[in-house]
């Protein structure tokens, strides 16, 4: 698989990695909808979108600007030049704030021990392996998600996600959904 293909897997990967990060954070939502009824009852999945979609913006921009990418941007803009990242330099970016971005949703979203998004954290290991990554970056991915996840603990002593009627659901969602993406990677781009 070329340099070119991987990165463009990256992209819809992050995507649709993305993807399920808001699908979880709306189920969330819905559930803290049915608990808004009660005043006072905070609603901490609501907080968790604009950072969310921060983020996204972050990761998806630094694999648009990887050289590999604006390759194909050369017709388009002609002779104007942006500036570049080398595919090896975003994905290690990328897979730093990907691990960095899971521990603080599951930190504010239960802790590791509630957070429906744990799926995420655990992917990210696998991801590193089917996108090609070199041994040396898998393995500390695989590291650094075992020591956030150890590490990551709920401010939430009083279960505000548990007590979320859809918390079950966004669990369900957010897991499924990552061992659906973790195959269709791995089947693509399995060694042919």
């Amino acid at each position: 698989m070329t340099s070119t293909n991987l990165t463009n897997a990256f992209v819809i990967t992050q995507f649709f990695l993305l993807v399920i990060t808001f699908i979880g954070i709306v189920v969330l939502q819905r559930g803290e909808n049915h608990l808004t009824r009660m005043p006072g009852t905070p609603r901490p999945a609501s907080r968790l979108f604009y950072p969310a979609f921060g983020f996204a913006l972050l990761t998806i921009g630094i694999l648009v600007f990887t050289e590999d990418v604006l390759l194909f941007s050369k017709p388009v803009f002609g002779d104007l030049e942006f500036p570049s990242i080398g595919r090896p330099m975003a994905f290690l970016l990328v897979f730093v704030f990907d691990l960095f971005g899971a521990a603080i949703l599951i930190r504010v979203s239960g802790g590791s021990r509630d957070s429906p998004f744990g799926a995420i954290l655990f992917a990210l290991p696998a991801l590193s392996i089917f996108l090609r990554e070199p041994p040396t970056r898998f393995f500390g991915n695989t590291i650094g998600a075992a020591v956030l996840f150890l590490l990551v603990q709920s401010d939430d002593e009083r279960g505000i996600f548990s007590e979320n009627p859809n918390y079950k659901s966004a669990f369900t969602w957010v897991t499924l959904l990552i061992l659906g993406l973790s195959t269709l990677v791995g089947y693509a781009t399995r060694p042919t």
